[in-house]
């Protein structure tokens, strides 16, 4: 069985929550953006640029498994 993915606010240096960012337990971010349509952004972690781009929330938690897969660290 594959684990949950769990997602946390994600907090700016001064302490306080980013507006639509949050990020998993294994450290990949999520914002959301509007250009112009609502699109989620996803970074690895400790990542400067966004490595995927889906304009459907339900598609976060697959990408990222998928990420984790073909970098070993998760099994199918």
């Amino acid at each position: 069985m594959v684990e949950a993915i769990t997602w946390k606010p994600k907090i700016d240096r001064d302490g306080k929550e980013i507006p639509g960012c949050f990020i998993s337990d294994s450290g990949y971010t999520v914002a959301s953006a509007y250009v112009p349509e609502p699109r989620f952004t996803l970074t690895r972690p400790g990542g400067s640029a966004p490595f995927a781009y889906t304009d459907r929330k339900g598609d976060v938690n697959r990408l990222v498994r998928a990420d984790l897969q073909a970098a070993g660290e998760v099994k199918a």
